[in-house]
């Protein structure tokens, strides 16, 4: 298990290597009439993959080292019983394409609302009090960054 892990960080921190010449090439917020250029987040998700990959690698060097008992999976006691937990991920990509179609019909705001709902729930939270201040932040981070920061319209 540790090394299937140790090569998906390696290819994380790989990726984001390869992805910084390309990114480079973006016009600076120097070179455009924007306060944030557009190298800026494509830059910004890079540095976060590079960390994150390089976190991910030293938590596996450390466990592998450590050889962490708690680690093994156990097998769960219903193996035919039917659990939103072992289909989280098809939910996710449905969502995704949902949100995609939704999106042409009733715009950005939304249509991005209603997938952090979906979202949220699939992630397991279950308070609507939760819920509701995610969807709260979630618009108005949406709406501050694009609209009031980038100055970038919603459709």
């Amino acid at each position: 298990m540790h090394a299937r892990i140790t090569l998906f960080a390696l290819g994380i921190v790989l990726l984001a290597i390869a992805g910084l010449y390309p990114t480079l090439q973006f016009p600076g917020s120097a070179q455009v009439s924007t306060f944030i250029g557009p190298r800026v987040w494509p830059l910004t998700l890079l540095a976060i993959l590079f960390v994150l990959g390089i976190v991910l690698l030293a938590l596996t060097w450390r466990d592998r080292r450590h050889g962490d008992e708690n680690t093994e999976e156990k097998a769960p006691s219903a193996k035919g019983a039917f659990s939103i937990g072992r289909t989280r991920h098809w939910w996710f990509i449905a969502a995704a394409i949902g949100y995609t179609l939704l999106m042409q019909a009733v715009g950005f705001l939304l249509a991005s609302l209603v997938f952090t709902l979906a979202g949220t729930v699939l992630l397991g939270a279950r308070s609507w009090m939760a819920i509701a201040i995610t969807l709260v932040v979630a618009a108005v981070l949406m709406q501050g960054v694009f609209v009031s920061l980038l100055g970038i319209p919603m459709p």
